[in-house]
C-alpha cells in the first residue's frame, strides 16, 4: 500500500508486493484474545471491521499518544533497520496495512536487500526526557535508554517488484530498460524504485514523519542511485490522506486500476503514482495527454479572466440617462 496524509500510517503496503514479488496476503481476522485500542491507519478499508487489528507494538506501551505530541521532530534518529527490530516491525506493519507479508520481506529488510530508513526515538528516564539525535544506539540491557520505532519506509529497486508496472511509469519493458547491453558494465539494479510500504505510529501522526521519511527515501535515490529514472508505488483509492501526501511531494498518477486489491474479502481500485528524477520521464502518451489537458485549463482560465474583465468593465460604466 502506500502512505497517509503527512502523516497517518502509510498505505504503500497494499500493493507492496511480498519479498518475491507477489502480492501480500490478505490480512487474517485479529485473534479473539487480543484487546485494546484498535489501530486507526488510513490503509484499512473499515475500521469497524473485526480484521482491523488491535495495537500490539511494544512503543504504545512506552509512549502514548500524549507523550509522542511532545516529542519535536528534531529529536528522533533515522537509520536503516537493524535485526533487534524484527519483532516490532512485523506488530507495526500488522498495524499499518490490511495485509501480511512473509518472513521473507522482513528477512530482506533486516539484511538490506530492501532499503528502509527507520524513524526512532530514545527515551530515557521517561517518555520524553531525551533527544534521540546521536548516531550510537543505545545497548540492549544498559537499563539507561531504550529506542523505539515511530515509523518506516521500505524501498527496493529489484526487478523482482516492478512487474509490469515498468511499462506504465517509464513507457517500455524491463527487458530492455533494466538488461545491460552486452560487454557493458552490468547495472546495480532495476530502474524504478518501488516503494513497499511507509507508516508512522498512531501517536505520531499529521506531524511531518512520514514526508520526512519520503523525503529522506527520495534524496537518497537522488544521490546514490543515478540509474533509477523513477519511484513509484500503488496506493488504495479511498487512502486520501496517503493520496495527499504523494500529491504535495510531487508524485504524479500515472494510471487507476479496477479492483487490484482483494481487501477484508471486498475488491478496491489501485492508484500508480511516479516520481521522475534523473534522465526519467513519463511514457509519451501520458505526457501528450498532460499537455492537452493542461492546454484545456489554459483556456478556460483565459476566456474565464476575459469575461470577467468585461463584466467588471461593464459593471463600472456609468448608467445611461
Amino acid at each position: 500500500m502506500a502512505a497517509m496524509e503527512v502523516d497517518t500510517p502509510a498505505a504503500v503496503g497494499v500493493g507492496g508486493g511480498g519479498a518475491d514479488g507477489t502480492e501480500p496476503e490478505t490480512t487474517a481476522a485479529v485473534p479473539e484474545e487480543w484487546t485494546g485500542p484498535k489501530s486507526t491507519s488510513s490503509a484499512m478499508p473499515d475500521h469497524s471491521s473485526p480484521s482491523v487489528p488491535c495495537l500490539r507494538a511494544k512503543v504504545h506501551q512506552i509512549l502514548s499518544a500524549a507523550e509522542c505530541q511532545m516529542i519535536p521532530l528534531s529529536a528522533l534518529r533515522f537509520r536503516p533497520v537493524e535485526a533487534d527490530d524484527h519483532k516490532e516491525m512485523v506488530a507495526l506493519h500488522t498495524e499499518w496495512f490490511p495485509v501480511t507479508y512473509d518472513e521473507g520481506f522482513y528477512t530482506k529488510c533486516l539484511n538490506g536487500e530492501i532499503f528502509t530508513i527507520a524513524a526512532t526515538y530514545t527515551a530515557s528516564g521517561g517518555a520524553h526526557g531525551s533527544s534521540a539525535s546521536s548516531s550510537a544506539r543505545p545497548s540492549a540491557g544498559s537499563g539507561e535508554a531504550e529506542e523505539h520505532l515511530l515509523g518506516l519506509i521500505t524501498m527496493s529497486t529489484s526487478c523482482d517488484f516492478h512487474g509490469d508496472d515498468i511499462g506504465h511509469v517509464l513507457g517500455a519493458d524491463c527487458d530492455a530498460l533494466c538488461r545491460s547491453p552486452p560487454g557493458s558494465i552490468a547495472m546495480p539494479c532495476g530502474r524504478l524504485a518501488y516503494i513497499l510500504t511507509l507508516g508512522v505510529t498512531d501517536g505520531f501522526r499529521r506531524r511531518g514523519l512520514a514526508k520526512e521519511l519520503l523525503k529522506r527515501s527520495v534524496m537518497h535515490v537522488h544521490r546514490n542511485m543515478l540509474h533509477v529514472d523513477a519511484i513509484y508505488l500503488h496506493v488504495v483509492s479511498y487512502n486520501e490522506p496517503a493520496i495527499h501526501l504523494y500529491e504535495s511531494s510531487r508524485f504524479m498518477q500515472i494510471n487507476k486500476f479496477v479492483a487490484f486489491y482483494q481487501l477484508h474479502g471486498k475488491p478496491y481500485d489501485s492508484l500508480l503514482y511516479a516520481y521522475y528524477l534523473h534522465e526519467g520521464r513519463p511514457p509519451w502518451k501520458l505526457r501528450i495527454k498532460n499537455m492537452l489537458s493542461a492546454g484545456r485549463e489554459w483556456v478556460v482560465s483565459a476566456w474565464c479572466s476575459m469575461w470577467g474583465a468585461e463584466q467588471q468593465k461593464q459593471l463600472a460604466e456609468p448608467a445611461e440617462p
